[in-house]
């Protein structure tokens, strides 16, 4: 008896902050009677949410600083539209998706291809089957590919690298994926190139420095990382990877986006190199109250120098980007109500 009235206590406490519906007993005639009510006192419950729970990453990511970025801006008008935003400390994209999907947390963030994955059941998503709850709230920033070569090479772009020693990493490496689905766009296999060198990011720069390879490949995330301290006799430069083939790729998978390597960031750069690769998207439930999600994209959206100014990953962030960048699942009502306010809808 006590461990059922726990369980009671629990979904009770979890449907006021969830906006879950709470079962009543009730006779056959009121049954039939509530099925437009029903659904209007569901919204009526959701748009009343006070709490957001939100699912970022680990405190060392990027995705935790950001989340307690969003939820200050929420916060400060938290008088006003009576949402309060807090969030946890998580495992990442995978997690937060089979969370959110479990009623755990009301927003998440998701790397661009995992939130496909999670709305189609595929990849890691595949025994749990398909998320069709899952609904778009923003596109955050872009982690474009980058291809890296010594500074008096004649390597000026990808098709450059055709007949080159190379490398992507190792072959389970997330820009090794990206490649490889780059190359089928090119219709290019492994051969066109006169060896492929599967190894860690941080023996591809030491073997670029040493001319061991012509090329090598990081995510720009992870530039800071592994081109900080290079020796004073390696001079390096980031190629741009575009054409239209990367627009295939985009075609095809639309958890792609196109990004920028900014100059000045890396390397010394004197110009903005072009690149493609995968990106931050904030995602929410179906069931997550429309009204809430409309406020937090107009904080945001309001907002957005003093958000892109909060952290360095969000420097290249673009406002006309936010409804679609990566996105490859539909926006959430409360998100699309706002972004038709303030003419940020794409046109098809």
């Amino acid at each position: 008896m006590l461990k059922t009235a726990r369980n009671l206590a629990a979904f009770l406490l979890l449907a006021l902050l969830f906006g879950c519906d709470i079962p009543t007993t009730q006779s056959p005639n009121a049954a039939e009677q509530d099925g437009v009510d029903a659904a209007q006192n569901r919204n009526a419950q959701r748009d009343n949410m006070s709490h957001l729970l939100m699912g970022t990453g680990s405190v060392q990511g990027v995705y935790f600083p950001i989340g307690g970025v969003i939820c200050r801006l929420l916060n400060r008008h938290k008088e006003l539209h009576k949402i309060h935003c807090s969030l946890e400390s998580t495992g990442g994209s995978i997690y937060n998706l089979k969370e959110l999907s479990k009623g755990n947390f009301d927003l998440v963030f998701a790397q661009s291809d995992w939130q496909h994955h999670a709305y189609n059941g595929t990849s890691a998503f595949e025994k749990l089957g398909p998320n069709s709850d899952l609904r778009a709230v923003f596109a955050l920033e872009a982690d474009p590919l980058a291809i890296i070569t010594r500074r008096d090479s004649d390597i000026r772009n990808f098709n450059d690298l055709a007949d080159r020693r190379v490398s992507f990493g190792y072959t389970r490496s997330l820009q090794h994926r990206i490649i490889n689905d780059l190359l089928s766009a090119k219709e290019w296999t492994t051969k066109n190139f006169k060896e492929v060198r599967p190894m860690s990011d941080i023996k591809q720069i030491t073997q670029l420095c040493e001319s061991k390879i012509e090329a090598a490949s990081l995510l720009a995330s992870s530039l800071n990382d592994y081109l900080s301290d290079l020796p004073a006799d390696c001079e390096l430069k980031i190629v741009p990877i575009e054409g239209e083939e990367v627009g295939k790729v985009i075609d095809s998978k639309p958890y792609y986006r196109r990004g920028r390597i900014l100059k000045g960031m890396h390397l010394d750069s004197e110009a903005d190199v072009a690149s493609f690769g995968l990106g931050a998207t904030f995602v929410a439930s179906e069931q997550t109250s429309p009204k809430a999600i409309y406020h937090v994209v107009k904080e945001v959206v309001e907002n957005f120098h003093d958000f892109k100014s909060l952290h360095p990953s969000l420097a290249d962030l673009d406002k006309k980007e936010l409804a679609h960048a990566g996105i490859s699942i539909p926006l959430h009502p409360g998100a699309v109500r706002y972004y038709k306010e303030a003419r940020l809808l794409p046109k098809k």
